[in-house]
């Protein structure tokens, strides 16, 4: 898992597209503002607002209704260069994460994943 430091510089000012880690589908873009607020565009088009912080080696979000605008808290584990898989910090595995705008073809689970 990313330390605290990695985890700040891989979310701070970064516009991050998220991934269903069980499909590879692109269902989000997120910008992480520096001043801790995030704007999130779902891939149908709709958009809200929230806030994250940094806490140690976790970071959490609350948006404005997405998971019923609770907080949630997350650790980021590196799958690659620039490419991190978000896991919710009760071990259950959210989105991948990615400036990039598609998942490399490795990444992408197949039929039998």
């Amino acid at each position: 898992m990313m330390n605290a430091d990695d985890l700040r510089a891989f979310l701070t000012g970064q516009d991050l597209y998220a991934f269903d880690p069980a499909t590879g589908d692109r269902v989000a873009q997120v910008a992480y503002d520096p001043d801790g607020t995030c704007r999130l565009r779902f891939a149908d088009g709709r958009a809200e607002g929230g806030v994250y912080g940094v806490d140690g080696d976790t970071y959490w979000t609350r948006y404005d209704a997405f998971r019923g605008g609770a907080v949630n808290a997350f650790r980021l584990e590196t799958l690659a260069s620039g490419i991190a898989q978000a896991w919710h910090v009760d071990g259950t595995r959210a989105f991948i994460q990615t400036a990039q705008d598609s998942l490399p073809s490795d990444l992408i689970p197949g039929p039998a994943d």
